[in-house]
């Protein structure tokens, strides 16, 4: 296990974890304690697990042992390492599953085909400012002995599955959009579904047909996906409903909408509330269209009122971190503040 301190960042650790799932979530726990610790009085632990947190950890414990059991194993591990009690982090982990608080004007995901790097998914990772201090980000390598390795970027305590890239030169990046659809009973949360994916597939297409192999719950994301065989897709998932936008583009973005037609009215969000959505992908579609990395990244460093590159005062919300994977050569990217600030971090899985 190894614990890297990112000083001065808004992702606060690099963590690397080997061994059993159990055991990976243990040394998940025990690097990051004081980070999950902090996610979860944000969730309203404080050192007492509520009636409420106790009901509702309850329903979702049940549907992660029966949809994904090694997903289950490891929220425990992480809770004998952290000491944050199992409860609190299934209410972190599942909370999107009946709980959505809209939250319009976060990231901006990219797919690129470039010629020499082959398919690249990206991302600036965006929120409002007092996040900066509130919720913190942890980058985990993770080695299981049974499964796919990984990296990736998630919140202190989660195991969500997106922004991930694994060995095997599968990769994401995600924006959140948010559903309204029917979600009863006995369902996964997609983010856990996305993690136990990741862990199993090797490309763009197999995850993408596996996605709904069980029935999902959870907020509702958009999905850039892409891998080393040059396949990617850009996945709107207004859960339950999953609809595959672009297959296989150049070029292609999500700035937290739904652009499908069959997704129409979905997120339930106001013209108003999809705003600096609809400005951003305005703006990016006027923008010159990257052919290669450099570009990819000279355009997720482009500032201005509705551009990628979002921080300062004035605006309603701000790039604390980026990501870049490059699964051809299994690269990972990370940029743990705004990358127009702090350049990027090479990682290889």
């Amino acid at each position: 296990m190894e614990k890297i301190s990112l000083s001065d960042c808004n992702i606060r650790c690099h963590i690397v974890c080997r061994g059993k799932v159990a055991e990976c979530g243990r040394q998940y726990g025990e690097a990051a304690r004081q980070l999950i610790l902090q996610e979860a009085d944000l969730f309203g632990y404080h050192g007492k697990v509520t009636e409420g947190m106790k009901n509702f950890a309850g329903f979702a414990g049940r549907s992660i042992r029966d949809y994904a059991p090694e997903v289950f194993d490891e929220l425990e591990g992480i809770a004998a390492g952290s000491g944050v009690p199992l409860e609190v982090l299934l209410t972190m982990n599942v909370w999107e599953s009946v709980a959505f608080k809209e939250m319009p004007d976060r990231c901006t995901t990219f797919l690129l085909h470039d010629r020499e790097y082959g398919m690249i998914t990206a991302k600036n990772n965006d929120g409002p400012e007092y996040e900066r201090e509130t919720a913190p980000f942890v980058l985990r390598e993770v080695h299981p002995d049974k499964g796919i390795p990984f990296i990736q970027v998630t919140y202190a305590g989660w195991l969500s599955g997106l922004d991930m890239m694994n060995s095997e030169g599968l990769a994401n990046t995600h924006g959140s959009v948010g559903s309204i659809l029917s979600r009863n009973g006995n369902r996964l949360d997609i983010r856990l579904q996305c993690y136990k994916l990741m862990k199993e597939c090797r490309s763009v297409p197999e995850f993408c047909r596996r996605l709904t192999e069980v029935p999902l719950t959870g907020k509702g994301f958009s999905i850039a996906a892409a891998d080393r065989k040059k396949n990617n897709a850009i996945v709107e998932a207004a859960v339950p409903q999953v609809i595959i936008r672009e297959k296989d583009a150049d070029f292609a973005f999500s700035t937290n909408l739904y652009c499908s037609p069959e997704l129409a009215g979905s997120d339930a969000r106001t013209p108003e509330a999809k705003k600096l959505n609809s400005c951003r992908r305005e703006f990016l579609e006027k923008h010159q269209k990257p052919q290669t990395l450099e570009d990819l990244k000279s355009l997720m460093h482009t500032h201005g009122e509705f551009a990628p590159c979002r921080h300062g005062s004035g605006k309603s919300s701000s790039t604390f971190w980026s990501m870049i994977a490059l699964p051809e050569t299994g690269k990972v990217l990370i940029s743990p503040d705004a990358p127009c600030k702090s350049g990027y971090i090479e990682l290889t899985i």
